[in-house]
């Protein structure tokens, strides 16, 4: 069984070395698990924000994801889909995804030359 769950937090997405406003990856222990961002060209009457928990290894299920109206509300939802998916990882899954992320510091658009 998995040790309880780390604190989130938030880092900036990087794509092709360059960011965008109100976008986000979620980090647990150093490791990517999921994306919060404000989708462009939606009304600001309508929820304009997405999360969603993302787990390379894992079938990623409706409740993983959705739609809020602000940043706050994305991060508590974010974190009560969390703690649903922490809580069935096992240590094998855990290690698989520091080797996925540990790979993918070595793909080109990530090296730091």
């Amino acid at each position: 069984m998995v040790a309880p769950p780390d604190p989130l937090s938030l880092r900036k997405t990087v794509i092709g070395g360059e960011t965008a406003p109100d976008d986000y990856l979620v980090i647990w222990d150093k490791i990517p698990i999921g994306r919060i961002l404000k989708q462009p060209g939606v009304p600001d009457r309508r929820p304009n924000w997405s999360w969603g928990v993302i787990v390379p290894t894992k079938p990623q299920m409706d409740w993983m994801r959705g739609t809020c109206s602000d940043l706050e509300e994305c991060q508590r939802r974010f974190k009560v889909g969390w703690s649903a998916v922490h809580a069935r990882l096992t240590d094998a899954d855990v290690e698989t995804l520091r080797q996925a992320e540990q790979r993918s510091q070595e793909r080109p658009w990530k090296r730091r030359e």
